[in-house]
């Protein structure tokens, strides 16, 4: 069997695997200065997932509806829900930009607000962080926005705390 008839059809398939391959990954332009990220989106704060629904496919796509407990917020000064906030996002299957939550964890969030939907929406692409890796990019956005943020948001999981902050946002959806 001659070399080229063997050769032809591998790079011809390996080529094929190749373009499938690229074609079908996530593909956006990572933004890569705080600044830019904050630039970007209309909603930049930090919150714990209090709870993920799974709803039904848009575009094709499975969505999480996440609900977000506020803890501290950059842009805008006021949120459209005091306390907690639906952010909606597509599951990540690798082959779309979408953003897997995880509830019960914290989070730096930038989002938009999608025009299709009127929903608040984020992805991949955005920036997000568990809030554990943001502590660098929470400074900037401090030195960005000249504050200190409504809420410093605290990393440090001891259970006083988190009595604490349950309690307080049990006493903030009482009254209001």
């Amino acid at each position: 069997m001659n070399k080229k008839t063997i050769i032809i059809p591998a790079l011809a398939a390996l080529m094929l695997f190749l373009v499938i391959g690229i074609a079908s990954a996530c593909s956006c332009i990572n933004l890569e200065s705080t600044e830019a990220k904050l630039d970007n989106a209309a909603y930049v704060f930090t919150g714990v997932v209090v709870n993920i629904q799974t709803s039904g496919a848009y575009a094709n796509q499975e969505m999480q509806e996440v609900t977000i407990r506020i803890m501290d917020n950059w842009k805008p000064n006021a949120f459209p829900e005091s306390v907690n906030l639906k952010v909606y996002a597509t599951i990540d299957t690798g082959a779309n930009c979408g953003y897997n939550f995880v509830e019960g964890k914290e989070y730096l969030i930038y989002a938009y607000l999608d025009s299709e939907t009127g929903k608040i929406s984020t992805s991949s692409c955005m920036g997000n962080l568990e809030l554990s890796k943001a502590q660098q990019e929470i400074k900037d956005l401090n030195e960005l926005t000249n504050s200190t943020g409504n809420n410093p948001p605290s990393t440090n999981q001891n259970e006083e705390e988190s009595i604490f902050s349950k309690f307080f946002s049990w006493l903030k959806n009482l009254f209001s």
